[in-house]
């Protein structure tokens, strides 16, 4: 009887045994099949994005990325006058009859420190640049003619007489205003900024207007051009120049001022504007 017992008691512990390790086997097999769904899910949907560092994003949306060119410009113009003046009526003793003059000039100069831009500078960098530098002015002027002797026979006697060009201001200047602009920058630059004038003048007759320069306006000096992008950057250039531009040819009427059916004058000047790259300073 106790061995019965002993034996049932055997087989009922064995059967609890497989019954946890069945359990167990069971569990095991869900964990794993919970994770393999997981894992399919997590690895079919999209990507997570990288992220920067915050700081990382700042930098790479406003680190601006361009080259500054600095150049000096050598400013080189050289003009001319022609002017032909003569009086109907008689005047008085001394007074010119008649006149023919020519002068020709010279206008020099370096401006340091014109700044070219390559790529995207910021917005706070402002888009005109001004400037100016110190101008050497030469020439020379010619006027030769009549004067009255006596204007009551009608008798004349020649003349002649010459000078020097100079400026009104020692030494003279000029100025530049550039703004950037498309694909180009544009440039008005006044070669002078006061008048020209003859020095001296004694030894001509009476209402001699040579050598024609004085009392004409600075603007008769201001000219205009445009350096194209695909110049910038490189070791040197040369921009031409010249003038008087249209709207300021009106100025040189004060020349024939009160005479204009017997008095004809003009001007004219060229020169240019020689670029020299003197350093390069890069930006991001």
């Amino acid at each position: 009887m106790k061995t019965r017992w002993l034996c049932l008691l055997v087989m009922l512990g064995l059967l609890i045994g497989i019954a946890l390790l069945t359990g167990s086997a069971g569990a095991q097999v869900v964990q794993k099949s919970r994770t393999t769904v997981v894992t399919k899910s997590a690895q079919s949907s999209w990507p997570a994005p990288a992220v920067k560092p915050g700081w990382q994003q700042r930098l790479s949306i406003t680190l601006p990325h361009y080259t500054m060119y600095f150049y000096k410009a050598k400013v080189s113009v050289k003009g001319g006058t022609n002017l032909s003046n003569s009086y109907s009526g008689t005047g008085s003793v001394g007074d010119v009859q008649h006149e023919s003059s020519t002068g020709s000039f010279s206008v020099d100069g370096t401006i340091d420190g014109v700044i070219f831009f390559k790529g995207k500078p910021p917005s706070s960098v402002s888009r005109t640049m001004n400037g100016g530098a110190a101008a050497v002015v030469n020439g020379t002027w010619s006027d030769q003619g009549e004067k009255w002797l006596d204007p009551v026979n009608g008798t004349t006697q020649p003349f002649t007489c010459s000078g020097k060009i100079v400026s009104t201001a020692t030494p003279g200047n000029m100025t530049f205003k550039a703004t950037r602009s498309g694909s180009k920058v544009k440039f008005t630059l006044s070669t002078q900024t006061v008048q020209l004038m003859n020095k001296p003048p004694d030894s001509c007759p009476n209402d001699s207007r040579a050598p024609s320069l004085g009392g004409i306006e600075p603007d008769v000096y201001i000219t205009q051009f445009s350096v194209p992008k695909s110049k910038i950057g490189q070791k040197t250039f040369v921009e031409k120049i010249s003038g008087p531009l249209a709207e300021h040819r009106s100025s040189l009427a004060v020349v024939c001022g009160g005479n204009s059916s017997g008095c004809t004058y003009n001007m004219a000047w060229h020169g240019v504007v020689r670029f020299t790259r003197t350093r390069v300073f890069k930006v991001g």
